[in-house]
């Protein structure tokens, strides 16, 4: 029971095959069996006949005519027999006819498809290259690829000068188009940037001093905070006297004492104050 149920990961059509091959065998079993049985009949029948020519005695014509009665029925038989297994012959024969013309019908679509395949999908260059390896082993029974030797080895083709891989014109359009840069380096994986430097960086900070809290201390925003608004002078002096290290900065220094010195604010369009920081040696 557990033979004929399906297993797990066979089809139908892979289980009535195998089904359709064990009855195959079991008739030629059946087959090879009975032609056992008719070569022992013929065996048995031809040591009767031997026994009884040995034993022939006519004593009378009525004997003689049954002997050759019983005789004539012996070989009639025989002739049964031998057309009953020319007759199983014939059938056995059309069966391993039959099944050949299948099995030539499969391979037969199978080359064809393989065929459909190579004319469409391999390069006929392609092809040739493979058809001039091919050698049929005679010990084997099949075909085989001669190896290839390093010195008939192909370097790596080259779509192009300067490309190192393939690469259609739909896609250098692609990479203009989005990038707008030449495309010649696309294939290094290189990223082109521009030399320009960006423009000087300016901060807009609210008089309220709400961004000034993230960067200095309460102290010092309050005095930057309480700064009157001024013009500066053209005259304004950029020698300041030197204070000693080790004395601390008083509140009105402490702008000086920063490594950030800061020019007054000025107003701009009477709402907006700009205030531009510049580091030491620029």
């Amino acid at each position: 029971m557990e033979s004929k149920l399906l297993v797990g990961g066979k089809t139908i059509i892979d289980h009535t095959n195998e089904q359709q091959k064990m009855l195959e065998q079991k008739r030629q079993e059946i087959s090879e069996q009975i032609r056992r049985e008719r070569e022992i009949q013929q065996q048995m029948m031809l040591q009767d006949e031997e026994t009884l020519e040995m034993r022939e005695t006519f004593s009378t014509m009525q004997q003689e005519v049954e002997l050759k009665t019983k005789k004539l029925r012996r070989i009639f038989a025989k002739l049964q027999l031998v057309k009953a297994e020319m007759r199983d012959v014939m059938d056995e024969h059309i069966t391993t006819r039959q099944e050949l013309e299948q099995t030539q019908n499969e391979l037969t679509r199978e080359l064809k498809f393989k065929y459909l395949l190579i004319e469409n999908f391999i390069p006929p260059e392609e092809k040739n290259k493979i058809m001039n390896r091919l050698y049929f082993d005679s010990e084997e029974d099949q075909w085989k690829l001669q190896p290839v030797l390093p010195s008939e080895r192909s370097k790596r083709p080259l779509s192009a000068v300067g490309y190192k891989r393939p690469i259609s014109q739909y896609a250098q359009m692609a990479v203009v188009t989005a990038t707008g840069a030449p495309f010649r380096y696309q294939a290094e994986n290189i990223m082109l940037l521009e030399l320009d430097m960006s423009p000087p960086t300016m901060f807009h900070l609210n008089p309220n001093g709400a961004h000034l809290e993230r960067a200095f201390s309460p102290r010092l925003i309050q005095h930057i905070l309480n700064v009157p608004v001024r013009e500066r002078s053209t005259s304004y002096p950029r020698v300041r006297k030197s204070q000693s290290c080790l004395s601390p900065p008083s509140l009105t220094n402490s702008l000086h004492c920063l490594p950030v010195w800061f020019k007054p604010p000025h107003v701009i369009n009477n709402n907006m104050y700009y205030l531009q920081l510049h580091r030491d040696g620029a």
